[in-house]
């Protein structure tokens, strides 16, 4: 018995005190994942990369917003929504206390983003910062104003009525001109 407090006087101890003092987690330590409302342009990359299907991205019932929600129940804590988000809407943080009490809805995250309607059939079809975004992003790089405003435009249009345009202009024998 004397020896083995030798060896733990000797060493220190080897436990933590956790209930009673913080814990310090490792410096690349996967915890919750934590949401910033104000960076998300609602791509739904978070969504598509989640595997275990904690991170949904749709429209609400009467598609007048689309809805993030997250489950923290389901999380795997895998990070990849941290890796695929290209703003840093979500990031993984330290933090890894998640019990709650009788309520699961505790453990679900939301935010509702403003959806884009298409300017040809005016239906939903995306969140209007994401549409925002890729304007910002096409207008750093070295395009001319001209592109500029086709390319507003263009993004104002949701994927059918673009697929419709394109067969529209195959089947009438129109050749496109790309300068």
């Amino acid at each position: 018995m004397m020896k083995l407090l030798d060896i733990s006087k000797k060493y220190g101890d080897t436990t933590h005190k956790y209930p009673f003092e913080p814990y310090n987690v490792a410096k690349n330590f996967r915890g919750k994942p934590a949401y910033t409302f104000d960076l998300c342009i609602g791509c739904a990359a978070c969504g598509i990369a989640c595997p275990s299907n904690a991170i949904t991205v749709q429209f609400n019932n009467d598609k007048s917003k689309l809805v993030w929600e997250f489950d923290c129940g389901r999380c795997i804590f895998c990070g990849r929504c941290d890796e695929v988000c290209p703003t840093g809407a979500i990031r993984l943080s330290e933090e890894f206390e998640l019990a709650v009490k009788f309520d699961k809805s505790a453990l679900i995250q939301r935010g509702e983003l403003e959806v884009q309607y298409c300017t040809q059939c005016q239906k939903p079809f995306s969140a209007k910062r994401l549409i925002k975004y890729s304007f910002e992003c096409l207008s750093k790089a070295n395009v001319s104003e001209k592109r500029l405003e086709e390319a507003k435009e263009y993004l104002g249009v949701c994927p059918t009525c673009k697929k419709n345009a394109t067969v529209a202009n195959f089947t009438s024998g129109k050749e496109m001109v790309i300068e």
